[in-house]
Formats: C-alpha cells, structure tokens, sequence
C-alpha cells in the first residue's frame, strides 16, 4: 500500500503577520472616523447673531422652538437645522455697483408725475423677528434667508416705489417731498414684511439720478436759487450797514447835543453865580465905604481948571490935607 506523507504544518510568516495587522488597524481606523463623523454630526454650531430651526424629516415639523447661539444636539439621520440671523440685514438697492447688494446698475426705475424717467437708490434695513422664526422655515420651505430676502424685501419694494413715486413731481422726488415719500413707504412695505415674519426698520430713498436734461435744468435752477439769495444776503448786509451808519449818526448827535447842553448849563450856572455875586456886592456898598475908597485911591493931586479952554492942566498943590 502506498502511503501519503502529511506536509508539514504552515506557520505565519512575520510579513504575514505585519500585514494581518495593518489590516487590522486600518479597519479600525475607518470604524473610528466613521463614529468620529456621526458624532460630529449630531452636534452643529449656531452663529452668534443667528438663531437655529430645528426640522423633523420624520415628522414634516419643526421640533422645538428658536435655538439660541452655541453647540445644538441633533439627529443627523432624522433632523435637520437651519440658521436665520436676528441682527438688522440691510439690503441696498442702488446704481453704483460695487455698492449695492447685487452687482450692476440695481437702481429702482420710476416715472414721475410728468412721466420723466427717474432711479432712485433705495436703501431697506430689517430683521427676522426672532419668536416667529420657525413659521417662518416652514412658511418658505427652509429656504435659507438670501432667499426669503430676494422674494420679499427686493421683489416687493421694487413693485411699490415706482406706484408711490408717481404721485410726486420729479423735483419733488428729488428734495422737498423726499421725507414724505419714504414715509409712505415704510407704511406699505411694514405690514407686507410683518406677514413675511420680518420686521422693517427702514427705508430711505438715498439719491435720485436724473437724466441729463433734468440734470441741467435742475442746476439751473439752483444756481439761479443761489444768486438770488446771495443778492437777498447782500441787501440785508447794505441794511444792517445804513442801519449801523444811522445808529452812529444818531449817537454823535447825541453826544453833541449832551456836550452843548452841558457846555449851556455850565455858562448858566456861572452866570447865576456871577448875578449872585454882585449882588451880594451891590448890597455891601455904602456911601462910607465909597467914600473911603476913593480915599485909598486918590494919589494927593487935585485937578487944576484955566481960564482958556482950550489949556487945561493939572498942578500940584502944595496944601496938605489935615484931618
């Protein structure tokens, strides 16, 4: 009988081994990434200045209310969450394009009372009211915000400027009536934007750009505006000059007038004075002291008379007065 020799038994070689566990640890790893990324996934950050919608993809509803900023838990598999900002957005809508929230000339185009072509920039700012932000994921969908923006704060402001604006004169729109306009405005677009889940902040018509007819014609117009008031300006100086002149006018002969009565009053009361002093001298002469006087006076000469008329001298006499 033949006989069958049994091989020897086969053992691992050390290659062999290396690779078994390589193999090993790899699968390892890709299990770990694998839970790494599930776990990952079940947690999603809110932005600060946002706040998270939870859905149930299970349930076709929101779950919970507004998720305030920081770390969220979800099921990836059954749940999903969406971020709307609560912060004031604005939206510009304007013709110079680096400006603007969308590129190009984005300016609104209206007509005037008169039918005259007008763009006006338009400026809105607005915020998702925070307590109806879950109806307002599902009345849109679970659009994100830049949607919900285009629809309602672009679309519908776009429609209702050219109606308010053609009630206006385009030299209305372009100054005095400008206030009035965005009043009108901020009414019309409110209540649209509150049944939208948004809450309107403002709205301003920031510039108006008129074609270059209406252009001119507008500077024009001010430049004739302006002369006119630099000529009321220059009037009111010439009459706040005469004015001044007839003020001056009137305080020197004032000081005149005051320096003669002075100088009248003074000359008086010397007067007075004087009258009263000779006066007082008249009433102090008497017929010795007049006598006595001339005493005092008198140089011991008498007067000498001739005969001829027409000789008249004066000699001395020897006699000697004696008392």
């Amino acid at each position: 009988m033949l006989g069958f020799a049994t091989p020897p038994a086969q053992h691992p070689t050390p290659n062999t081994r290396a690779e078994s566990a390589l193999g090993t640890i790899s699968i390892v790893a890709v299990v770990a990434v694998v839970l790494l990324g599930v776990v990952f996934s079940t947690w999603r950050n809110i932005r600060p200045g946002y706040v998270g919608i939870v859905f149930d993809k299970a349930a076709h509803q929101v779950t919970t209310g507004a998720r305030e900023p920081g770390w969220a838990f979800i099921n990836p598999f059954t749940e999903a969450i969406q971020e709307y900002p609560i912060t004031i957005q604005t939206y510009s809508m304007i013709q110079q394009a680096a400006e603007g929230s969308t590129a190009g000339d984005d300016s609104i185009k209206v007509q005037s009372k008169e039918g005259q072509q007008l763009n006006l920039d338009v400026v809105i700012q607005y915020q998702v009211v925070k307590d109806e932000a879950g109806q307002l994921y599902q009345d849109w969908g679970g659009a994100e915000i830049t949607t919900v923006e285009d629809r309602v704060v672009r679309q519908y402001t776009r429609s209702q400027v050219p109606v308010i604006a053609s009630k206006y004169g385009w030299e209305d729109i372009t100054s005095s009536k400008r206030d009035t306009i965005n009043a009108e405005l901020s009414q019309v677009l409110s209540g649209e934007f509150a049944r939208r889940h948004l809450r309107l902040l403002s709205v301003a018509v920031r510039e108006v750009h008129l074609p270059d007819a209406l252009q001119q014609a507008l500077d024009a117009k001010i430049a004739a505006q302006q002369a006119a008031e630099r000529q009321q300006f220059q009037l009111q100086q010439a009459q706040v000059k005469a004015e001044q002149d007839v003020a001056e006018a009137t305080g020197h002969a004032n000081a005149l007038k005051a320096q003669a009565e002075g100088e009248a009053q003074a000359t008086l009361t010397r007067a007075k004075a004087q009258a009263e002093a000779n006066r007082a001298l008249a009433q102090s002469l008497t017929a010795e002291l007049i006598d006595y006087q001339r005493i005092q006076r008198w140089d011991g000469k008498l007067p000498v008379y001739s005969d001829t008329p027409r000789a008249i001298t004066t000699r001395p006499v020897s006699t000697t007065l004696t008392g």
